[in-house]
C-alpha cells in the first residue's frame, strides 16, 4: 500500500490538483493587497508634430520618454475579495480530501489484489497436493486393475481424473498469475521480474464491528471519511460562490495613485542670461529741456544662447504626482449580474444534492458492506463445516474404494465434493477478511494487515 501510494499515477494528479489549489488559495489572499506598477516607454516622431513637454508644433525629429509607477487598491466591491479568499480555502481543503478518497482507494484495491493473491497461491498449493494424490491414485489403481481386483475401467477413470487436475491446476496457476499482474498494475511497475508477495499468517480478524449496526457506523463515518468532507467543503464553497456573485450588485471603490515623469529632445534651457545684462550704452539719445541738454544711455542687451536640457533635468523638473478615489456603480451591464447570480444559485442548489447524494451513498455502502460481512462470516462457518464433513466422508469412502467396495466414479465423485468445499472455504476466508477490514475502514480504522 505505501509503495501504491508513492507511485500511482492518480493519487500523483490529486498532488498536483492540490498544489494548483494551493497556489489559488495563495493568489486570492495578495489579490487584496494594492496593485504597484511601472512602465517607460521611449518614442520617435518625425515630421510635423507637438513636443509633448513644451506643446509647440515642430518639424525636426522629436524623441520623447516617459516613466510612471502607478497603484491601486480596492477599497470596497461588495466584499467579493473576502469571499473569494474563503471559497479559495474551502476549494483547496475540498481538493485535499478528493485526494485522501483517491488514497483509500487505491488501498482498498491493493488489499482486494494482495488477497487475491494470497487466495490463489493457496489454490494452487492445494491443487498441487491433488494432483500428488489423484497421481498416486492412478497409481494404486493400476496396480489394483493388474491384479485383477479391479475393472480396466476404473484405471481409465482415475487417469481422466489425474489429468483432470493438471488441467485444474494450469487454470490455478493462470489465476495466480493474472491476479499477481493486477497487483503489479495497481503499484505501477514496469514489469513482474522475481516479484513476489509475502505470505502472512493471520487467523480471522476480531469480529466486533459485525456487532455494530450499520446507523452507528455511518455515524462515525460522517467524521471520517473523505468524500463526506470533501462534499461538505465544496457545498460551502459554493455558498460563498453565490455571495461573490451578489456582491457585484454593490458600488466598487478603490482608490488608486501615480508617480511619472518624462524626458524630450527638445527640451531647450538658457545656456547665458540674455537681455539680463547690458552689453553696451548708446549716446545716441540727447532729451533737451529748458536749462540744459542731458545726454541719456540707452542700454543695448545681448541675444541669450540656448542649450539642451540634460537627461536628469528634465527627470526632476517634469515630475508629477496624483491620487484619486474611483467609484463605479453598476446600473445596467446586460443582465450579466442577475445571471450570474442565478447561475450560482443553481449550483449551490446543486452541491447540497451532491451533499446529500454522497451521505446517501455512503450509507448504503455502509449496509451493503455489513451486509456482506455477516453473509461472508456464515458461508465461513458453513464451509468449515463441510470441509470437516468432506474429510470424514472422504477418508471412509477412501478406505471403501482402497478395499474395492467402490467404483472409481464414486471415489472421483466424493473427492471432487472434497476439493470443492476446500476451494470454497479458502475463499470465504479470505472474502471474510476483506470485508471485515472494510468495516474498520468505515470507522476510520487504517487498512492494516
Amino acid at each position: 500500500m505505501d509503495y501504491a501510494l508513492q507511485h500511482n499515477i492518480q493519487i500523483k494528479q490529486g498532488e498536483i490538483s492540490t498544489e494548483i489549489s494551493d497556489n489559488a488559495q495563495t493568489q486570492s489572499l495578495l489579490g487584496m493587497f494594492p496593485s504597484l506598477n511601472g512602465s517607460a516607454s521611449h518614442s520617435y516622431n518625425f515630421g510635423r508634430s507637438v513636443d509633448p513637454f513644451s506643446y509647440e508644433f515642430t518639424t525636426r525629429k522629436v524623441s520623447s520618454s516617459n516613466l510612471s509607477l502607478n497603484a491601486n487598491v480596492v477599497l470596497f466591491n461588495g466584499f467579493q475579495l473576502q469571499n473569494e479568499l474563503k471559497q479559495s480555502r474551502l476549494n483547496y481543503m475540498s481538493g485535499k480530501y478528493d485526494l485522501d478518497k483517491i488514497k483509500n482507494d487505491v488501498s482498498l484495491n491493493v488489499a482486494a489484489a494482495y488477497l487475491q493473491v494470497l487466495y490463489a497461491q493457496e489454490q494452487l498449493n492445494a491443487q498441487n497436493d491433488r494432483v500428488d494424490i489423484a497421481k498416486k491414485q492412478k497409481d494404486r489403481t493400476k496396480i489394483l486393475t493388474d491384479a485383477g481386483t479391479l475393472p480396466q475401467g476404473s484405471f481409465l477413470d482415475a487417469e481422466a481424473q489425474f489429468a483432470t487436475e493438471e488441467l485444474t491446476k494450469v487454470n490455478a496457476e493462470n489465476l495466480l498469475n493474472n491476479s499477481y499482474l493486477s497487483l503489479i498494475q495497481l503499484l505501477e511497475l514496469d514489469s513482474a521480474g522475481n516479484f513476489a508477495v509475502e505470505k502472512p499468517k493471520y487467523a480471522i480478524p476480531d469480529q466486533g464491528s459485525l456487532s455494530i449496526t450499520p446507523a452507528d457506523i455511518y455515524s462515525v463515518s460522517l467524521t471520517t471519511q473523505p468524500e463526506i468532507k470533501s462534499a461538505e467543503y465544496k457545498l460551502q464553497s459554493a455558498e460563498k460562490g453565490l455571495a461573490i456573485a451578489r456582491g457585484a450588485r454593490f458600488p466598487r471603490l478603490s482608490m488608486f495613485g501615480s508617480l511619472s515623469t518624462g524626458y524630450s529632445n527638445q527640451s531647450q534651457r538658457k545656456k547665458t542670461l540674455g537681455g539680463d545684462y547690458i552689453d553696451s550704452y548708446a549716446t545716441d539719445y540727447f532729451v533737451p529741456t529748458i536749462i540744459d541738454t542731458f545726454i541719456v544711455f540707452a542700454p543695448l542687451y545681448s541675444s541669450p544662447t540656448y542649450e539642451d536640457t540634460p537627461f536628469s533635468d528634465q527627470l526632476e523638473d517634469n515630475f508629477n504626482k496624483a491620487f484619486g478615489f474611483n467609484l463605479s456603480i453598476p446600473v445596467f451591464n446586460g443582465w450579466a449580474t442577475n445571471t450570474s447570480v442565478k447561475r450560482s444559485k443553481l449550483n449551490y442548489e446543486n452541491a447540497k444534492y451532491s451533499f446529500e447524494l454522497t451521505k446517501n451513498s455512503l450509507f448504503k455502502s455502509i449496509q451493503q458492506a455489513h451486509a456482506d460481512a455477516i453473509a461472508s462470516l456464515k458461508k465461513y462457518h458453513a464451509a468449515e463445516k463441510n470441509v470437516s464433513a468432506l474429510n470424514e466422508a472422504f477418508s471412509y469412502t477412501e478406505k471403501k474404494f482402497t478395499a474395492g467396495l467402490l467404483t472409481s466414479l464414486d471415489y472421483t465423485t466424493a473427492r471432487n465434493n472434497l476439493t470443492k468445499a476446500e476451494s470454497d472455504k479458502l475463499q470465504a476466508k479470505y472474502d471474510l477478511i476483506f470485508r471485515l477490514k472494510v468495516l474498520d475502514f468505515y470507522m476510520g480504522k487504517p487498512l492494516v494487515y
